[in-house]
Protein backbone atom coordinates (compact mmCIF):
# COMPACT_ATOMS: atom_id res chain seq x y z
CA UNK A 1 0.00 0.00 0.00
CA UNK A 2 1.41 3.17 -0.76
CA UNK A 3 0.31 6.71 0.55
CA UNK A 4 0.16 9.72 -1.12
CA UNK A 5 0.67 12.95 0.49
CA UNK A 6 1.01 15.25 -2.32
CA UNK A 7 -0.22 19.05 -1.23
CA UNK A 8 -0.36 18.51 2.46
CA UNK A 9 1.42 21.19 5.01
CA UNK A 10 3.07 20.37 7.66
CA UNK A 11 3.64 16.31 6.75
CA UNK A 12 7.44 16.82 6.54
CA UNK A 13 9.92 16.75 9.73
CA UNK A 14 10.82 19.90 9.16
CA UNK A 15 7.29 21.24 9.41
CA UNK A 16 6.12 19.89 12.50
CA UNK A 17 7.28 22.47 14.57
CA UNK A 18 4.32 24.81 12.93
CA UNK A 19 1.44 23.65 15.73
CA UNK A 20 0.33 26.15 18.72
CA UNK A 21 -0.02 25.14 21.93
CA UNK A 22 -3.37 23.56 23.00
CA UNK A 23 -5.76 26.46 24.41
CA UNK A 24 -8.73 25.10 27.05
CA UNK A 25 -12.27 25.54 25.29
CA UNK A 26 -15.30 24.41 26.19
CA UNK A 27 -16.29 21.01 24.48
CA UNK A 28 -19.61 19.99 22.73
CA UNK A 29 -20.53 18.07 25.21
CA UNK A 30 -20.18 20.95 27.90
CA UNK A 31 -16.99 20.22 29.62
CA UNK A 32 -13.66 21.63 29.12
CA UNK A 33 -11.60 20.28 26.64
CA UNK A 34 -8.25 21.02 24.81
CA UNK A 35 -8.13 22.75 21.27
CA UNK A 36 -4.94 22.45 19.27
CA UNK A 37 -5.00 24.49 16.02
CA UNK A 38 -2.43 23.69 12.96
CA UNK A 39 -1.02 26.26 11.05
CA UNK A 40 -3.72 26.28 8.07
CA UNK A 41 -6.50 26.37 10.40
CA UNK A 42 -6.90 22.49 10.82
CA UNK A 43 -7.74 21.64 14.66
CA UNK A 44 -8.61 18.81 17.06
CA UNK A 45 -10.63 19.25 19.79
CA UNK A 46 -10.32 17.08 22.54
CA UNK A 47 -13.59 16.29 25.06
CA UNK A 48 -12.88 16.97 28.44
CA UNK A 49 -14.91 13.51 29.37
CA UNK A 50 -11.76 12.06 30.78
CA UNK A 51 -11.45 14.75 32.81
CA UNK A 52 -14.89 14.36 34.32
CA UNK A 53 -14.87 10.12 34.44
CA UNK A 54 -11.80 10.85 36.63
CA UNK A 55 -13.08 12.71 39.10
CA UNK A 56 -16.22 11.11 39.52
CA UNK A 57 -14.81 7.88 39.90
CA UNK A 58 -12.69 9.63 42.66
CA UNK A 59 -15.66 10.70 44.49
CA UNK A 60 -17.19 7.28 44.20
CA UNK A 61 -13.59 5.92 45.83
CA UNK A 62 -14.08 8.61 48.79
CA UNK A 63 -17.93 7.10 49.27
CA UNK A 64 -16.76 3.74 49.32
CA UNK A 65 -14.23 4.77 51.72
CA UNK A 66 -16.04 6.91 54.51
CA UNK A 67 -18.98 3.59 54.07
CA UNK A 68 -16.12 1.12 54.99
CA UNK A 69 -14.41 3.60 57.89
CA UNK A 70 -18.54 3.24 59.35
CA UNK A 71 -19.07 -0.47 58.99
CA UNK A 72 -15.32 -0.56 60.56
CA UNK A 73 -16.69 1.46 63.32
CA UNK A 74 -19.27 -0.28 64.22
CA UNK A 75 -17.95 -3.77 63.61
CA UNK A 76 -15.35 -2.33 66.28
CA UNK A 77 -17.96 -1.78 69.08
CA UNK A 78 -19.94 -4.25 68.34
CA UNK A 79 -23.19 -3.02 67.09
CA UNK A 80 -22.37 -4.25 63.46
CA UNK A 81 -25.45 -6.30 62.44
CA UNK A 82 -25.73 -8.28 60.05
CA UNK A 83 -29.35 -9.99 58.15
CA UNK A 84 -28.36 -13.14 56.94
CA UNK A 85 -31.72 -13.06 54.93
CA UNK A 86 -31.25 -10.10 53.16
CA UNK A 87 -27.46 -11.12 52.47
CA UNK A 88 -28.79 -14.20 51.23
CA UNK A 89 -30.77 -12.58 48.75
CA UNK A 90 -28.78 -10.24 47.66
CA UNK A 91 -25.69 -13.18 47.01
CA UNK A 92 -28.10 -15.45 45.12
CA UNK A 93 -29.35 -11.94 43.07
CA UNK A 94 -25.87 -11.53 42.38
CA UNK A 95 -25.74 -14.92 41.36
CA UNK A 96 -28.15 -15.35 38.95
CA UNK A 97 -27.38 -12.20 37.56
CA UNK A 98 -23.76 -12.86 37.10
CA UNK A 99 -24.87 -16.18 35.08
CA UNK A 100 -27.15 -14.66 32.73
CA UNK A 101 -24.51 -12.32 31.93
CA UNK A 102 -21.80 -14.07 31.18
CA UNK A 103 -19.99 -12.88 34.22
CA UNK A 104 -17.83 -14.64 36.86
Amino acid sequence: MKIHSDGLQGTNALETGRTQGAQPTSGTDGLPGKTIAGHEGDSVQISGISQHLAESNALDSKQRENRVAELAALYSKGNYQVDAGALSRKLVAHSITAGESGQK
